[in-house]
């Protein structure tokens, strides 16, 4: 192992491909946290030069390399072991300076930025993508390119890749600069000094590994400065060194067959886009193997400890062939992931009403659940049955305003329990679990507790927008199903409709014969937010309808309304719509709610 000290001319003067292996991760870096930081030393460094003073270099941190064989007469070639982040941010901060150098005429600056990025047609081995000094990782390399070799705007298709957002945000800052000096008739000069503040201003430590050192090994004990490695980039690794798998073919340094059979989550970019929110986001990919080691493993597997819970699920073959017990956790792995992306998809068509529900529910929890589910291959009956429970369950405890914190355990507890007994059918067993738990904090509401929380709660204060329509959508749903509706589909994005209106007081007065005034305002004003006050109209019809008295109602939602739900309510509603008439479709809503949504007693196990 040998270290030194190099700035970009040294680095990228001479033809060579340096190459990010597909057990790197895709390229992360982003504005705030490393992109402006560049940025501001790299102007700070150019204004020094300008004004004739001799700046200090700014540190980069550290790459660590390992040469790969090549033949004589060909391009040099070497693996990007740890650093890649910062490998191709400098590709991409030269790239786009010498592209505005270029474009106001600084030929010479530009020419001199140029050979740091591409290496000239002889030393290409006859392939174009050799062009390229830095080759990044698969996911990267299709918006690498187009950013490296067009002069245009990115594509749709590219527009979100932190690579292109990174060459444009660098060129903006560039051309910023060069206009403020030119403001100060100083271009010429601002110009050379920002090449030479690239070229030359800017140090890494370079790390180079002999031939022999295992990248595997060495990828695994080091952490890319400035972001942490993702827990899925730990595992990948892990399994591509214990599987004895080659990462790259040694000619292209494409991944090779074999590697991206094991670890496929590498060739499509779903698989990177981060879900969640705030501190809670995580690319799709760490979610999923959070949700495959909670199934495997039969616990909680915390966030961000997903690898070291890996490794210990990995030695428990510890006595048989290493290789062979980590290639069938992998298999493993990706037969689970290509069912887990279909259902996240919406493409699994018997649970997207399920996922969608349990989307607005924010019960992210109940996944392994239901992977167990389907890679259980139920007949389509039972799988049917299992969801109606489930989601029953779930629904019932959000209108009841239960809390989703055991859930956790609870769903741990009962696939142990599903993978144990064999000998009944799994909607038993989940029924059987479900509604045998008498703690609050897991238990099944019955058909009284939620008959209650309709007549009385008013929900549309204790839930969300989405949870209040995914109630009256159930509804809907249901009074369609089986009718001549055109479609079963209910209509998205509609709106919740109060149809006595929280400013109830114009059109809607109290009668003036109340012995107590004061307490039947105060009635009304909790009443009004009941579900059997809420109906759901479209955005148009939500505006026209306001706060206009119940005959105007009644006629506006007879006339454009199309929904089940406001037609039961224009051909059956009262003359009076009052509290009385709230109550009892309140109590109304709850039958049709308790037969979408049975309690445990009701299901066909």
């Amino acid at each position: 192992m040998q270290t030194n000290l190099q700035e970009p001319s040294r680095l990228f003067i001479h033809p060579v491909r340096y190459e990010i292996p597909p057990f790197q991760r895709r390229y992360v870096w982003k504005e705030e946290d490393q992109w402006e930081p560049l940025w501001e030393d790299i102007e700070t460094l150019a204004q020094s030069l300008v004004d004739g003073e001799a700046p200090d270099a700014h540190f980069m941190g550290a790459i660590v390399l390992q040469p790969r064989t090549f033949a004589a007469g060909t391009l040099p070639r070497r693996i990007v072991v740890d650093g890649q982040q910062r490998l191709t941010t400098l590709q991409l901060l030269i790239d786009a300076i010498q592209k505005v150098l270029d474009g106001r005429g600084y030929t010479d600056a530009a020419k001199r930025l140029w050979e740091l990025v591409a290496n000239r047609e002889e030393h290409r081995n006859g392939k174009l993508d050799y062009a390229f000094k830095v080759w990044p990782t698969v996911v990267d390399r299709a918006a690498f390119k187009h950013t490296m070799m067009s002069e245009e705007q990115p594509l749709t298709t590219y527009a979100a890749s932190r690579i292109v957002r990174a060459h444009t945000y660098f060129k903006g800052r560039a051309s910023d600069l060069l206009d403020r000096f030119a403001a100060e008739k100083l271009e010429q000069r601002g110009a050379n000094a920002l090449d030479e503040a690239v070229r030359t201003k800017l140090e890494i430590v370079v790390i180079d590994l002999e031939s022999s050192d295992d990248p595997h090994i060495i990828f695994e004990t080091l952490n890319a400065r400035g972001t942490p490695l993702l827990q899925s980039d730990m595992v990948k690794n892990k399994i591509l060194h214990d599987a004895e798998i080659s990462f790259a073919d040694e000619d292209d340094g494409e991944a090779t067959a074999a590697a991206a059979q094991i670890w496929s989550f590498d060739q499509d970019d779903w698989w990177s886009i981060e879900t969640g929110r705030g501190l809670q986001r995580r690319p799709r990919v760490d979610v999923y193997l959070n949700h495959w080691l909670t199934l495997r493993n039969q616990e909680e597997t915390k966030p961000y400890h997903e690898f070291n819970i890996f490794e210990n699920y990995a030695k428990r073959g510890s006595n048989d062939d290493t290789k062979e017990v980590v290639r069938s956790i992998a298999a493993d792995l990706g037969k689970l992931g290509e069912i887990y992306r279909e259902v996240e998809k919406g493409e699994e068509e018997d649970v997207a009403k399920f996922v969608a529900r349990r989307n607005v529910m924010g019960v992210g929890v109940v996944t392994p659940l239901l992977l167990w589910l389907l890679d259980a291959k139920l007949p389509k009956e039972q799988l049917r049955n299992c969801l109606i429970a489930l989601e029953s369950f779930l629904v019932r405890r959000v209108v009841c305003g239960f809390s989703a914190r055991s859930y956790g355990e609870l769903f741990v507890a009962l696939i142990s329990k599903l993978t144990q007994d064999s000998t009944r059918q799994p909607v038993r067993v989940l029924v059987t679990h479900l509604g045998g738990q008498t703690s609050q904090a897991a238990l099944w509401p019955d058909d009284a507790t939620l008959r209650a929380r309709f007549i009385t709660a008013p929900l549309y204060k204790i839930l969300t927008r989405g949870r209040l329509r995914m109630l009256l959508e159930g509804v809907e749903e249901e009074l369609r199903s089986g009718k001549k509706a055109e479609s079963s589909e209910v209509p998205s994005n509609l709106h919740i409709e109060h149809v006595m209106p929280q400013a109830w007081h114009t059109n809607w007065p109290l009668p003036d014969d109340l012995p107590n005034r004061e307490e039947a305002i105060a009635s009304r004003n909790r009443i009004i937010h009941t579900v059997g006050n809420l109906t759901l109209v479209n955005g148009r019809l939500n505006a026209a309808l306001s706060n206009a008295p119940w005959v105007q109602k009644k006629k506006t939602l007879a006339d454009y309304s199309v929904l089940y739900l406001n037609k039961r309510l224009v051909n059956k509603g009262p003359d009076v719509w009052d509290e009385s008439a709230i109550e009892k479709r309140g109590k109304w809503l709850h039958k049709r709610a308790v037969k979408i949504w049975p309690h445990g007693d009701s299901v066909d196990v």
